[in-house]
């Protein structure tokens, strides 16, 4: 399987595209950078892809202080899971890839498996930047980096790979540094965004620039198999905005699956529905908003995370907007990455000027903002949220 810069068949140019993460000091007259953003597919095996990845250089965080939050509400089950499975005892060794696997490293630890490691960015990578993150991790696991951390570290009878292969720019090369760490017959754990629902819903959220993958419950499957792996389980978990994929996975091929075409041919007819929808979101939202601009007063959009990025940006709707509201201390002041919109404390939705807030933050915590914000409802203003498909979907408000 392939998926390199500018192969297959092109789904959406959204053109150039801003860094979200990249907020900017009030007043600031810097500008943003910004990169060609497309979507393309795989026609062999309706793998979503970018185009071009933007820059490493560029998608590093500017700020230490940015975080990000993976559902983990499956993980007690997951590591119960894991020291089930066959020829694993409290002997094992268990390793880890990045942050984003400490916590099940600590419920496996409670559970009595304290043989641990994970990769140190410093150590391992040479990687000494406090602001890099997962986007420079991919690009200095190397094979040769992989096999000189399983020398010092000790190959895992089990390797934990959280939320990061989307992020990978050479997947392929990415899995083969992954599995020179783990001993034969060791197990693999993936998991990933399963945007098989969001890309049904034609939700822009889902793209964002540090993805480079997007992956479904038969394409990342299928990644695995080409692979050569066998897959020990296979599940999509259900959460509120994207639900998660996991495989444990093993060494060795699985008998050559049948004739796929008629899976491949589903992916794309997906991937095409998703891209018409897009263009046919853009325009009713604009439509929405326009009207209430005219009927209710500013709108706002609650939440300066990338979800409201792309929002603004490939809806094309930062004109339309006030201000973001977010409350974060270390956001509340800066500028929108899109638009140069302030960022504002939530005290601003008692102001009398805003008539209409968007909802741009993880629809699980969009009730409480809706209850400690009931003021603003009882002066007859409207929450409605930007994920297509959601109660509060502003198309249906």
């Amino acid at each position: 399987m392939r998926a390199e810069p500018l192969f297959g068949e092109l789904l959406i140019d959204f053109g150039l595209q801003p860094v979200s993460n990249r907020f900017l000091p009030p007043g600031s007259v810097d500008v943003v950078p910004d990169f060609s953003l497309q979507l393309r597919i795989d026609a062999d095996t309706g793998l979503i892809h970018l185009g071009t990845p933007f820059p490493v250089e560029a998608l590093k965080p500017r700020y230490d202080w940015l975080t990000c939050f993976e559902p983990e509400d499956h993980l007690d089950d997951l590591a119960r899971q894991l020291v089930a499975l066959p020829e694993i005892s409290p002997d094992s060794v268990f390793g880890a890839y990045s942050f984003k696997d400490d916590s099940m490293l600590r419920r496996l630890e409670r559970l009595g498996y304290a043989n641990t490691w994970r990769i140190d960015p410093a150590e391992d990578l040479a990687v000494t930047d406090p602001c890099a993150n997962v986007e420079t991790y991919q690009r200095e696991l190397t094979t040769a980096r992989a096999l000189a951390i399983a020398a010092r570290r000790g190959r895992c009878d089990v390797m934990i790979v959280r939320h990061v292969a989307e992020h990978a720019h050479d997947l392929h090369a990415f899995i083969d540094a992954i599995r020179v760490m783990v001993k034969p017959g060791g197990y693999i754990v993936w998991e990933v965004p399963d945007c098989e629902r969001v890309l049904t819903m034609g939700d822009c959220t889902t793209v964002w620039e540090e993805h480079q993958y997007y992956f479904t419950r038969y394409t990342f499957r299928r990644v695995l198999l080409d692979a050569g792996f066998t897959v020990v389980d296979y599940a999509s978990v259900p959460y509120v905005l994207e639900n998660s994929l996991v495989a444990i996975v093993q060494e060795g091929r699985e008998p050559a699956h049948s004739d796929d075409s008629v899976a491949v041919a589903a992916e794309i007819e997906r991937a095409r529905h998703f891209a018409q929808k897009i263009q046919a979101r853009t325009i009713a939202v604009h439509n929405k908003l326009e009207y209430w601009r005219f009927t209710r007063g500013e709108i706002a959009l609650f939440g300066a995370g990338h979800l409201s990025c792309a929002f603004l940006s490939l809806m094309q709707a930062s004109s339309l907007m006030c201000c973001v509201i977010d409350d974060n201390p270390n956001k509340k002041g800066l500028q929108m990455p899109v638009g140069g919109l302030h960022i504002a404390g939530s005290e601003v939705l008692n102001s009398g000027r805003i008539g209409v807030c968007l909802l741009g933050l993880n629809p699980l915590n969009q009730a409480g903002v809706i209850a400690k914000h009931q003021k603003f409802v009882d002066q007859g203003g409207i929450f409605a949220s930007i994920f297509p498909g959601s109660a509060l979907d502003l198309e249906l408000r």
